[in-house]
Parts: C-alpha cells; structure tokens; sequence
C-alpha cells in the first residue's frame, strides 16, 4: 500500500501557516476559531485539531486553553530563552562559549566575505571606526564589538544564521564584556584582528576572512585562559 506524502492534516497545517502569513498576523495575535477555520478549510474537529498541534511542534502557534490559538512568539525568542537554560543547566563556562563562537564564527566571516554587499560592508565599517574611538569605553567599545559582528552575520544572508546569532545575543554580550577587562594590549590586538577581518571580507577572500576570524578568537581565548589561571577572571558566565 502506498502512502501519500502530503497527508490532509498536513495540507491544512500548510495552508494556516500560509494564512498567517498573508493576513499578516504577528506574534501573540489570536487566530479565528477553530470552528470558522474547520468551515473556511472543509474539515472536521479531528483533522484541525491535529493540524493545530503540528504547528505547534514546529513553534509556528500556541493552543491555550480558554482563549484559542495564538500565533507564537518568534522562534528565535523561543531559542534564545532554550539555548540560554541550556547553558545555565549544564555550567556552561566562558571557555565553552568560546568554543561555540569558533564554530560559528568562521564559517560566518567565510560566508559574509563570499555574499556580503557593499551595504553591509559600510555597516561594518562604522561599526569598526566606533570600535577605535570607544577603545577605552568598556560599554561604547563592547556594543559597537557587537554590532561588527552582528552585521558580519547578516552579511551572509543566511536566516538560520542570523536567527541563531540573535538567539545567543545575550551570552555574546557577555563574554565581551567580560574580555574587554583584559590588558589595554589586548584591545590594540583586538582592533587589529578586526581590520584585518573587515579587509578580507572587503576584498571577498573568503578563506582569508575565515583564517583571520579563527586567529582573532584564538587569540581572545589564550587572553581568558591567562586570566583564569592569574585568578582575573571566572570561567563561569
């Protein structure tokens, strides 16, 4: 016996995401009730129920009983708050949010290097100059650090990346805040990584901009190790 792909459940499930889409709807605004969707849709209780609840798994809805099914909050809002209990729950520690960062971060300066556009470029420009005029502003230097490397992210026009990037925002702020502490060599250093990551992303050598990413948190995380083993810093965020 075959099986079809595209079951009715599924099919409705598609087409009320697609509703929401075309009527705009925004996270938190109710949807019409389920008997009206049962009518529009010409479908009973039983397929709009299992509908709903496959939208739900996928982060898409919210069913709360007593007052209907709402649109979800973001889905990046939802893995920012999961991915932060995660850390919490497990001890995540400074050295292992540098470890993530490498992971990300290269293939990010790869990709941005490869796709970016000359609009992203003047972004990561400005956010470069106030990176050397807040050089000794712990709070100016470490929000414009983060706005590099937030329009270096967007730079690859990759959503899931970005998504991602956004989701862990909070414990990125963080450990600059943290590294920023270091000696003022390592501020020079830093500035100095950048523009060179800024450059290879200017000139689309991917490979360049990935080697010069990988260099600059090596670097940052050889600082944290000192400063760790000096009693400078705690490895717990």
């Amino acid at each position: 016996m075959s099986i079809r792909p595209y079951s009715l459940t599924y099919r409705v499930a598609e087409e009320i995401s697609q509703m929401i889409l075309a009527s705009g709807l925004r996270p938190g605004d109710r949807l019409p009730p389920m008997a009206e969707l049962e009518a529009r849709l010409g479908v009973s209780h039983t397929v709009m129920r299992e509908a709903l609840r496959m939208l739900e798994t996928r982060g898409l809805v919210q069913v709360q009983h007593g007052k209907g099914v709402i649109v979800a909050p973001r889905s990046s809002d939802a893995l920012s708050a999961s991915l932060n209990a995660v850390f919490r729950l497990h001890n995540g520690t400074l050295l292992h949010l540098m470890e993530f960062r490498t992971i990300l971060e290269v293939e990010v300066a790869r990709l941005a290097a490869e796709r970016r556009t000359d609009e992203n470029l003047r972004e990561m420009q400005v956010c470069l100059q106030e990176m050397e005029q807040a050089a000794e502003t712990p709070r100016g230097y470490v929000d414009a650090d983060v706005g590099f490397h937030n329009a270096l992210v967007r730079a690859t026009h990759n959503p899931v990346l970005i998504s991602v990037t956004s989701s862990v925002q909070d414990l990125l702020v963080k450990s600059r805040e943290i590294t920023f502490r270091g000696p003022p060599a390592g501020i020079t250093r830093a500035l100095n990584a950048h523009r060179r990551i800024y450059e290879a992303v200017r000139d689309r050598d991917a490979e360049g901009a990935a080697a010069a990413m990988r260099r600059h948190l090596q670097e940052t995380l050889q600082d944290i190790e000192i400063a760790i083993q000096e009693g400078r810093l705690e490895q717990k965020l």
